[in-house]
């Protein structure tokens, strides 16, 4: 009987001083389950710190039955997103499974992810339920977050879902031809696809080795790639409000001629042209704000640059 393959895209960007822990707790997992192959994917997002001479360690002298070593070096940084992609797009296997290497993706879990993928799912999304080390403000940012991205999207998204999930060979065929973004949100494109999807729930522990390297501008910065890239709706907002102004202004102009027409004196208006001015522009700027971030999107779709350079790969 043929083994089912499974391919784990491992995304690092300066994770030396965990690294070794994470693969012996990874190695632990995947060399019990027998039944299947894996081929592991070290995607070095520039790190800058001992990492590329700990995954080139690993890849050179390991040698366990059912588990292969893939080295992927990136020229320079290019960001979380577009790791995940390069392993994706190299990655060989019936399902691929997309894990970080900070430890908080506990590789425990990818037992209980294949076994749903061997149910029949195309899709298993990990949903976090609880974060050890997450800070209130980062989980009032994480909810507020998803409350606005379901808001403005025609497309429903998993609260707490993470970028630990597994995909289809399917799945992934359509990421690789498909969704080539130059802004991506992978965890929204593969809830974007339809297919067959179930979410499984895990608790993510508090990092034991180094720093996150998401700051609360990275978060940020993801939280807009997110709602940009899958809602129009703020494009219609910034319109409706301009119609709003149009209307208001249409009024207050009406209401200023009747009064220097007819009225015997002509109140003073003062306090109401500032208010009405200041708000006018900050809707104004609002809605060029909107406009910005959209054209920001559409050059760089425009200039079609490399979503990743690969400096070189080593099986």
């Amino acid at each position: 009987m043929q083994k089912n393959n499974f391919s784990v895209v491992i995304s690092i960007f300066n994770e030396a001083v965990g690294l070794i822990s994470f693969w012996e707790s990874l190695c632990q997992v995947l060399k019990n389950e027998k039944q299947f192959n894996f081929e592991l994917l070290w995607v070095n997002d520039g790190s800058t710190d001992e990492s590329q001479s700990l995954i080139h360690k690993i890849v050179t002298e390991t040698s366990i039955d059912n588990i292969t070593n893939i080295s992927i070096e990136f020229s320079k940084n290019f960001g979380h997103e577009s790791a995940m992609l390069a392993g994706i797009d190299n990655a060989s296997g019936d399902a691929i499974i997309c894990i970080d290497s900070d430890g908080q993706h506990p590789p425990e879990e990818i037992p209980n992810m294949i076994e749903a993928f061997l149910n029949g799912n195309d899709i298993v999304l990990m949903q976090r339920f609880q974060r050890e080390d997450s800070s209130f403000l980062k989980k009032r940012f994480s909810r507020l977050f998803y409350k606005i991205i379901n808001l403005l999207s025609s497309i429903r998204f998993e609260e707490n879902s993470t970028d630990f999930f597994l995909i289809s060979k399917q799945v992934s065929e359509i990421l690789k031809s498909n969704f080539r973004d130059q802004s991506r949100f992978i965890r929204g494109f593969i809830q974007s696809v339809g297919f067959s999807k179930t979410l499984l729930p895990f608790n993510a522990p508090a990092r034991e080795y180094g720093e996150s390297n998401y700051s609360y501008w990275a978060l940020l910065k993801l939280s807009f790639n997110a709602i940009f890239s899958f809602s129009n709706k703020p494009l219609r907002i910034s319109i409706g409000l301009s119609v709003l102004f149009i209307l208001v202004t249409l009024l207050l102009g009406g209401y200023t001629l009747y009064m220097y027409q007819y009225a015997s004196e002509v109140p003073s208006g003062y306090t109401t042209l500032i208010i009405f001015l200041s708000a006018s522009f900050s809707t104004l700027f609002i809605a060029l704000a909107i406009l910005s971030l959209y054209f920001e999107k559409l050059i760089k779709e425009v200039r079609k640059r490399p979503i990743y350079i690969i400096k070189k790969k080593m099986e």
